[in-house]
This record gives structure tokens, sequence and C-alpha cells, in this order.
């Protein structure tokens, strides 16, 4: 893409995706009253910008046309670690840096993977510049702590109850239960070198999203989430839940963290809400009426971090 395309070690969508699918039929107990139970899920978290720094980017302005936009989304802290954690695990753990590994790792909290192993269902983490599968080093393509994969942005990575050789290259990436996590070029972390402002995420979004939403069609959802803002407000993010079932152009009033956002994986994949979710309340006001039927007994998710 003309004007936008930063060097090839940048380019490389650092893509972290935990994928799950099983033929198995999720107990009626497990799915939340009023939210559909659908095949897909991809959850994509870009970096550090605040919900008016990126509303208005083109793309991002024409992903919102097709779904709910949840105008009061909020993330959980500062800075990055914690707020990838609270996207897995639903809660921090107690992790309030950067740390590699994060203090009190590794963790055996219930968290996405781990439940969907529990449940039947595989998985797996697709992330841009891994350079091999269950990597367990601090960063990569770069210095010892900045590279374009840091493993900040992998919470997957610090728990020890799943299955780490689901963690994969980006270029593994398959339309499952997935989490993925673009590279610190291209989820404007690095958003000071050029070829990484928010226009080039924007950019890298209209490159990559479209496929992915063709590919999950009609009984999928794709959720795009910042980490967190840029330290300048009130933690304020911009979160978009758009697929077939979700009522288009809807501004959600409905306040939401990250906690919410892994209670309704949970709750679209008929997985039962992790403990540290379980008293959210399931987001209810996005979707379509009425519901269409449970898209039978596949399950996947996938999620995107920048």
């Amino acid at each position: 893409m003309a004007g936008v395309d930063p060097p090839r070690s940048r380019r490389a969508t650092r893509r972290i995706a935990a994928c799950a699918a099983a033929l198995i039929v999720m107990p009626v107990s497990a799915h939340a009253v009023g939210v559909p139970h659908l095949a897909h899920v991809v959850v994509v978290v870009m970096e550090n910008k605040s919900y008016d720094e990126v509303r208005t980017q083109p793309f991002v302005t024409s992903l919102a046309s097709l779904g709910a936009t949840m105008t009061r989304s909020y993330a959980v802290t500062h800075p990055s670690e914690p707020n990838y954690l609270a996207l897995w695990a639903g809660s921090p753990l107690g992790v309030t840096d950067d740390a590699c590994p994060p203090a009190g790792a590794p963790f055996a909290a219930p968290n996405l993977g781990q439940a969907c192993e529990a449940a039947g269902r595989t998985w797996r983490a697709y992330a841009e510049n891994l350079p091999a599968p269950a990597f367990t080093g601090c960063s990569y393509d770069g210095d010892a702590s900045t590279g374009l994969y840091t493993r900040k942005h992998a919470p997957w990575t610090a728990f020890s109850n799943l299955d780490h050789s689901n963690e994969r290259p980006y270029s593994d990436l398959a339309l499952d239960l997935c989490f993925i996590a673009p590279n610190n070029c291209h989820n404007t972390h690095d958003s000071g070198t050029p070829g990484c402002a928010i226009a080039d995420g924007d950019a890298w979004l209209s490159t990559n999203l479209p496929a992915i939403l063709t590919g999950i069609t009609p009984d999928g959802i794709l959720i795009l989430t910042w980490d967190e803002d840029d330290s300048a407000g009130d933690n304020h993010v911009l979160t978009l839940v758009v697929g077939s079932p979700v009522t288009p152009n809807y501004l959600s009033p409905t306040a939401i963290t990250h906690a919410t956002v892994v209670r309704l994986v949970c709750d679209v994949l008929g997985i039962p809400p992790l403990p540290a979710v379980a008293v959210e309340a399931p987001l209810l006001d996005i979707w379509q009426l009425p519901l269409a039927a449970p898209a039978g007994s596949w399950g996947r998710v996938k999620a995107l971090y920048r």
C-alpha cells in the first residue's frame, strides 16, 4: 500500500491467535440467554491510543458502520501487560508493569485457552514476528526488550495450564478460535517511527481485516479493541463488535472493560464464563433481533492484538 509500507521486518504482521473448534454441543447453562452462539470470534487488539484518536480513521469508521461501537469502553490500567492479561484471563492477576516474565508467572488461573481445552475445543495463538512455535523469549526482531515481537503482548505465554504448542507464527493463521497479535509497528505501539503512525495502523487493518470478516460470515463476529489509551486521558478506548448478528451502525451506551470482552467471547462460544468474569453482565444490546439459531457445535475465536 503506497505511503504506508514500512520495512520488511515491520510489514510482517505479529498476529497471535488462539483457535478452538470442536464437534461438541455445549450445555445450555453455559450459554447466556440473549447472546447468539456462533462459530467464530475474532478479537483484534491495537495499542496505546484513545477512543477519539482512532475512531475517525477511514477504515475504522467504515468498520464501525457495519456493527456496534462500544462508546463507553475502558481499559483496566496502564501499562500494556496487565491489559493483555485482562483480555485473556479476565483479570490483570496482580500484574502492574511490563516485566518479562510478569510477576507471579507462570499462572494457573483460568483463561480462554485453558477453558477451550477443558471444553474439548482446540485453540491456537498466532503472533506476528514470532520466530518459532512456543517461543519463550521476551523480544524478537529488534533489541532485547523492544523488538517487533514482545512477549508482554502475548499473555498466553504466562500460563502453566494450557498447551503452548498452540502458540504459532502468524503465517500459520487459520479461521479457528484465534487470538492474533500484530507487531509493534502495525499496532502503532511504535507510532513515533516512520511507517508506524495511527494512519499506518488503519491501513494495516484495511488490508487484513476484510478477508477475515469474509471468512467468518455469517456465523461469527470480529472484535476490534485497543489495550489502553495514550495515558493522556481516562483510559477510554475504542471497541467495535462487527458481524452478521450485530446491529449495524449502532452506538452502544453500555459501559464495558476488557473483562466484558472476555465474557462476550465465552458467551458467544458457549464456554462457561471464566471465574474472573462471572460477575460481568452479558452484552445484550448489540444484537439484531430476532437472534439466529445457534451455529451448531463448532466454536472458533480469533483475536488480533496490535
